[in-house]
């Protein structure tokens, strides 16, 4: 057999298989297509109540959060699902198509790899889904992030429903009274959850930590959905100032003038140094 007539020969068959793969995309295609799939295609932004009758109770969604992260997969889930859940009830077709267990990965800080904290993660994904403006919805994702970075926790806010006579669901350990709190300084798991059991004395893995997590679900739900009230209940006049540590600028200034970042300089390089690389 010649070399023409084999390259023919394999053309033929590599056509056919492209061809045959087609089909079977064309059938795929023409599935994609039918009402019901297509009516759970729904591109953003996808609907907030601003009737704040109507929107979710924030401190109900929280204690929600804190249950679910023993319940249900870990913190970014956590965080995430007790908004769907409640949007879902007036918004069957876009809120009500989404499945549980989405954000399951990023626990951790994404499947154990202590990078963005999960309650960041799942925080700032119900934001952009629901903020159409890119500059007001940067702004609100900065004070969510802030606010993980920069606040002392676990706030222990939780500590007044146990009080008042709330008990978490079956399966969701009750809330350690008054625990320490501490400064992550950083959105990163690795650190936030380092510099908390450095400064408690708790390690990880422990009963105190999985508490401390849980609270932090509670305590960023909380701070996210009270968020997301104000601005859709005020027709968007209460974007957040997105202030940011000022080490960001002075040390881009200095030495990082190309790279991108928002995160406090000083969770991750020590600023004692007489220069800017003696770090």
């Amino acid at each position: 057999m010649s070399d023409n007539q084999m390259s023919r020969r394999k053309f033929l068959v590599s056509a056919g298989t492209v061809a045959a793969a087609a089909g079977l995309a064309g059938v795929g295609l023409a599935k994609a297509a039918e009402p019901a799939q297509a009516a759970a295609a729904q591109e953003l932004v996808w609907p907030y109540p601003t009737d704040p009758a109507k929107q979710p109770v924030a401190e109900t969604l929280a204690r929600r959060a804190y249950e679910l992260y023993y319940l249900q997969g870990g913190c970014a889930e956590a965080t995430w699902w007790p908004i769907i859940e409640a949007l879902g009830v007036d918004n069957p077709t876009t809120w009500g198509t989404l499945p549980k267990k989405i954000f399951a990965y990023g626990g951790g800080g994404v499947a154990g790899w202590g990078t963005l904290c999960g309650t960041c993660n799942g925080s700032s994904a119900i934001v952009g889904m629901v903020v159409a403006n890119s500059t007001h919805r940067n702004k609100i994702i900065d004070e969510v992030m802030q606010y993980y970075g920069e606040t002392p926790l676990p706030t222990n806010g939780i500590d007044k429903a146990v009080h008042d006579g709330w008990a978490p669901a079956t399966g969701a350990a009750t809330p350690l009274p008054n625990v320490p709190t501490s400064t992550a300084h950083s959105q990163l798991c690795h650190a936030s959850l380092s510099q908390w059991t450095m400064t408690t004395g708790s390690a990880d893995g422990s009963t105190q930590q999985k508490d401390r997590c849980a609270k932090a679900c509670h305590d960023m739900t909380l701070k996210t959905v009270m968020l997301l009230n104000a601005y859709f209940a005020n027709s968007a006049s209460t974007v957040p100032a997105g202030v940011l540590d000022p080490s960001i600028a002075a040390c881009q200034t200095a030495c990082h003038s190309s790279a991108k970042g928002k995160m406090a300089c000083g969770s991750c390089h020590d600023e004692t140094g007489a220069g800017p690389h003696d770090n």
